[in-house]
Order: structure tokens, then C-alpha cells, then sequence
């Protein structure tokens, strides 16, 4: 009887004309519209309510993001060593420097002067007072002091720096001090008859124990006769290296014994 009495219902509603079924939409929509509103809001609610009800969906979404940073970190660490890598390898290709070893140093900061660089190796890296210090594959300095896990590199630029020295493919060995107007070196008691020419390099000569070949440092700036001393010329050369942008560094120490 049901079945019946629904089946003639929809006959009617089918077969009823369209402003009579366009008016039973309308009532429909009017009278249910405040209920079906309600229930919409109440589902847009349920996620909020469910975070707040479920700790346990926050604390997961907390270690998701732990993660992440952690394998961020990780990235990072693995593109710093392979930086380190190259470096080093970069080093040795160089097939005269196979007997001395290189301990790779951030550098921290720079002194007040800009004649200093503070690295963070130290003695626990087998740094030591007097060893060469390279940056760009140049010589930029020495170590001049020397805690734990620090050290203190006296560029060649330092008013009491002294680097023995050669000038271009000349033997003639003298010693580069450190010049007091600061990002620049001298050179003194080169004969004027000798020939020197602006552009020249000048090498950091080999020291034993200390530097095994002689490796470029600087390059001659200006070149005249010393006014104090005209039978010889004043030189002055700047670091082949941008020091100010140095970032690592490497310490030349002894190799390890095979």
C-alpha cells in the first residue's frame, strides 16, 4: 500500500505542471533551509574540533617538520664537505705540494686592523705559530697565535709581518714586510739596477720545515727608486688574493708520515 501511495505521488509531481512543482521547490528550500544550514556548519567545524580533540595530529605534524629540518641540515653538511673535497683535492693536484699537508679553517672574523684573520682550528688540528697559511692557492699569511680550537692569522699586509720573498723568476731572495698604510707590502734593498717591472710576481720563498716550494703571494704594485735611499728601489706589491672575501682558508701543516 506504501509502495502505492509513493508510486501515485510521483506520477503526480511528473506529470504536474512546472509553476505548481517551481512553488513545492520553494516551499522545500524555505521550510529545510535552517536545518541544512546548520548541518553545514557543524561539518566545516569537525576538522578544527578533531585538532583540537587530537593532540596526537599536532604532535605528528611537529615531527614531520622535525624531520625535514633534519634532513635540511643534513643537505647542508654534505654540500659543505663535498666544498671541502673539492678544495682539497684542488691542492693536491698541485704535484710539488704532495709532501706537505692542509688543515681546511673557516675564517670567523677579521681583525680590527683587517690585518688579521681568526680561524676556528687550533692546536687540536696541529696548528702551529709560524705555519703558512694559503688562501686561493696563494700565500696570504702565517699563524701567529694559537689556543684550542682557534688561531689567529697575521696576513702578509701586517706592519710586522716578514715574509722571505722572491720577485719574479729572479733568485734574488730578500724579505716582504708588512707595510703600515695598510693592504699592501713592501719590498726593500733591491738594487736599482735590478729589474723589476709593475705586474711582477713575487713568491713566498721555501722555508724548511715550513713551506717546501715557493708559492706566489703578492704582485708588484709600484716600482721606483727609494727616495731615502736612491741606489735602491722602493717596491711595493699587493695579496694576489681578495682577502677580504676569503671565507676557508687552509693551514699548511706537516704531511702525515706514510
Amino acid at each position: 500500500m506504501l509502495f502505492t501511495w509513493l508510486l501515485l505521488g510521483g506520477l503526480i509531481c511528473l506529470f504536474a505542471p512546472a509553476s505548481l512543482t517551481g512553488k513545492l521547490k520553494l516551499a522545500y528550500n524555505y521550510i529545510f533551509s535552517w536545518p541544512l544550514d546548520n548541518l553545514s556548519l557543524a561539518g566545516s567545524a569537525m576538522p578544527s574540533l578533531n585538532a583540537v580533540d587530537n593532540p596526537g595530529k599536532q604532535e605528528t605534524a611537529a615531527q614531520q617538520q622535525q624531520l625535514e629540518n633534519l634532513i635540511a641540515n643534513l643537505r647542508a653538511q654534505v654540500q659543505d664537505a663535498q666544498d671541502q673535497i673539492a678544495q682539497l683535492q684542488r691542492l693536491r693536484a698541485v704535484p710539488q705540494w704532495d709532501r706537505m699537508g692542509f688543515v681546511l679553517a673557516d675564517v670567523t672574523r677579521t681583525g680590527r686592523t683587517q690585518d688579521l684573520l681568526f680561524i676556528n682550528r687550533g692546536r687540536k688540528d696541529h696548528i702551529a705559530v709560524g705555519q703558512y697559511v694559503l688562501g686561493d692557492m696563494s700565500v696570504i699569511g702565517t699563524i701567529s697565535d694559537v689556543w684550542a680550537q682557534r688561531a689567529v692569522v697575521k696576513l702578509i699586509t701586517e706592519r710586522t709581518s716578514k715574509i722571505p720573498a722572491t720577485i719574479g723568476e729572479s733568485d734574488l731572495a730578500r724579505v716582504m714586510d708588512g707595510d703600515r698604510s695598510g693592504n699592501v707590502g713592501k719590498i726593500r734593498l733591491v738594487p736599482a739596477d735590478h729589474a723589476v717591472h709593475v705586474g711582477d710576481k713575487v713568491y713566498a720563498r721555501k722555508v724548511p720545515g715550513l713551506l717546501d716550494v715557493s708559492i706566489i703571494a703578492a704582485k708588484v704594485t709600484q716600482c721606483g727608486r727609494d727616495p731615502e735611499n736612491p741606489s735602491m728601489l722602493d717596491i711595493t706589491v699587493q695579496p694576489v688574493c681578495d682577502i677580504a672575501n676569503l671565507a676557508r682558508v687552509a693551514v699548511i701543516v706537516p704531511a702525515p708520515q706514510q
